[in-house]
């Protein structure tokens, strides 16, 4: 089977990104790799709307309009009010870093790098500009360069749990198994509930041969997050390695339910393949 669910497809370094979730506290992207038939999940930061961090200003203003339009999906929309803010404010990081993220969400990876160098301009002890900018640098296949960007972030701030994450997946994807670990493990160890880590330690763990271990990681991540799709795929695949049969098919058919209402064509795909392979 040649599909893993990976962090990758970028932040599954497939090298073609697609936000999944776009939640009100955050937004996470699910990367494949196409490497195997795993996902992995890279996490992509996204601070919502607060009038309370933003001074009243028409630039402040037009900001907080771009993050709600982002939230909603409307990426242009967001684009044009961030580069209205910046017009009004052009030393305003965080309009950089809002505008950064839209870019990388329309696929335009090399202007969210040229944003977030901005940000990084302004204000070059922002923790998160580092992981964002490391984010759309994996996406593009500069693993290097996100590990620089993911170490600067964690040397910024210790207890960034998913900049850890976010560094094992591109450890991950230039083959350091070890390095990969030990940062999923440090990411866990920041946030026990981190469902998305837990996913791709078992993923980690899986390519070392560990199939029980990735197993009751994938477990911790259904059990944090019963929704959480690229865990039951992965659980899936495991299981099939192991030769169960039964329980691999009733992974994937659960995988499959979930990214066909989350209209995540790519994925769903990803997953019927595998199920067709074991013969459904």
């Amino acid at each position: 089977m040649k599909l893993r669910l990976l962090e990758q497809k970028r932040v599954k370094v497939k090298k073609t990104l697609t936000i999944v979730v776009l939640a009100i506290l955050s937004a996470i992207t699910l990367i494949s790799c196409n490497r195997d038939k795993n996902v992995l999940v890279t996490e992509i930061g996204f601070t919502p709307p607060s009038r309370r961090t933003i001074k009243t200003s028409q630039a402040g203003t037009l900001y907080l309009q771009g993050q709600n339009q982002h939230l909603k999906g409307d990426l242009q929309g967001a684009i044009a009010s961030y580069t209205k803010a910046l017009n009004l404010n052009p030393e305003y990081s965080s309009a950089y870093k809002g505008r950064g993220l839209a870019y990388f969400d329309t696929g335009d990876k090399q202007k969210a790098i040229a944003d977030y160098n901005e940000a990084l301009r302004f204000s070059p002890n922002d923790a998160e500009a580092f992981n964002s900018r490391g984010n759309a640098r994996a996406s593009l296949g500069d693993n290097r360069g996100a590990i620089a960007d993911y170490t600067q972030a964690i040397k910024l701030s210790p207890n960034y749990a998913e900049a850890y994450n976010n560094r094992a997946n591109a450890r991950a994807a230039l083959g350091e198994k070890d390095g990969s670990l030990d940062d999923y493990d440090q990411a866990i160890i920041l946030n026990p509930r981190y469902a998305i880590a837990y996913n791709n330690r078992g993923n980690a763990r899986a390519t070392k041969g560990d199939k029980q271990g990735a197993i009751s990681d994938y477990n911790e991540a259904i059990r944090l997050n019963p929704s959480f799709a690229p865990a039951y795929n992965n659980r899936g695949n495991a299981r099939a390695a192991q030769g169960d049969r039964q329980g691999a098919i009733n992974d994937l058919e659960q995988a499959a339910a979930i990214f066909q209402r989350q209209s995540n064509n790519e994925l769903y795909q990803q997953v019927m393949n595998n199920l067709q392979e074991l013969g459904q």
